[in-house]
């Protein structure tokens, strides 16, 4: 209900009890208009920031979006591993030459 719809309803109050009775019943009817005009800055307040949050939840889908059309979609061929070697054994003549001495 908007501040003039309220006005509009004071009045009728007001002119159906008399000025002497309204005005027993004014500090009341003060705090209903305030309560009323807070409640309606509140629900804008959270219209706007409903509005605010649709409009950065459609820019993070849409980042999203692009994201994923950035991944591939098949499994990349991986390197394959090299097969493991055993190491060649090594005997004792490899080490030492024909006199005895250390091969390096």
């Amino acid at each position: 209900m908007d501040d003039n719809k309220i006005l509009e309803l004071t009045s009728k109050i007001e002119s159906t009890l008399g000025a002497e009775n309204f005005a027993m019943i004014s500090d009341t009817v003060g705090e209903i208009l305030t309560g009323n005009t807070l409640n309606m800055q509140a629900l804008a307040d959270r219209d706007k920031e409903i509005d605010t949050l649709k409009d950065r939840n459609e820019k993070l889908v849409s980042a999203n979006g692009a994201l994923l059309q950035k991944l591939p979609v098949g499994k990349e061929k991986l390197p394959e591993a090299k097969s493991e070697e055993k190491p060649k054994e090594i005997s004792w003549k490899d080490i030492f030459d024909k006199n005895g001495n250390f091969i390096h």
